[in-house]
């Protein structure tokens, strides 16, 4: 006798059958039995948002949810995300990240990508205050927040320019039309937790680029 139970998930657009314990947190399925390790687990206990997915377009920390209460969603991972509409190889978001230093471990990162996505998705034109309200649930304890909040900031600005290009009429991903704007880079004041000056640095001898070819915007790092 089990008391496993069915559900189908569609993640990334796959829809997916797996056998769940009724205890099975989602997070879990997602990593173990899907094996998109691209979601990280951090605190497992809804604090650290590193686990952040898109469950039929909402934001959650996928570690204080079963499995069996996701049957039938449609969730996006940070394995998604560059097969997204908006995505040219790499979804804008991603490319922020890039360009403006936006990960340094890079554990927090795929948390903050999604987090990010759902606020542009509601508000393609956020204010800095509204980026890092939109993030708050997320924790990093390399970056300081800046470089996160200015990564988003380039998403946005790169959504309204292709918007733009195409006539006004391509919206971010499916979300609210895009409009025109954007906000300058912030500087200083940053809710941090360790901050630069006293940042841990980094995992020793890698560059950056290095750091970035390990797919952490959007494969798997462990």
């Amino acid at each position: 006798m089990t008391d496993e139970t069915e559900i189908t998930l569609t993640v990334n657009g796959t829809e997916h059958t797996v056998e769940v314990e009724p205890r099975r947190l989602l997070v879990h399925t997602i990593r173990e039995d899907l094996d998109l390790t691209g979601t990280h687990i951090g605190c497992d206990t809804g604090n650290c948002g590193a686990c952040t997915v898109l469950k039929d377009g909402e934001p959650i920390k996928s570690c204080l949810m079963f499995a069996a209460q996701a049957d039938g969603a449609e969730i996006l991972t940070v394995e998604g995300m560059e097969d997204l509409p908006a995505a040219d190889d790499l979804h804008p978001l991603q490319e922020g990240f890039r360009e403006e230093h936006g990960l340094q471990c890079g554990y927090c990162t795929p948390g903050m990508l999604i987090a990010g996505k759902a606020l542009l998705d509601e508000n393609p034109d956020p204010e800095e205050g509204e980026i890092r309200d939109a993030i708050s649930g997320n924790l990093c304890r390399c970056t300081g927040y800046q470089n996160i909040v200015r990564s988003i900031e380039y998403a946005a600005d790169e959504l309204d320019a292709r918007a733009a290009a195409d006539g006004g009429t391509v919206a971010a991903d499916g979300g609210a039309d895009a409009s025109a704007g954007s906000a300058d880079a912030p500087a200083g004041d940053a809710d941090t937790f360790c901050g630069l000056e006293d940042c841990c640095g980094g995992p020793e001898g890698e560059s950056f680029d290095d750091q970035f070819d390990r797919d952490y915007l959007g494969g798997d790092g462990e």
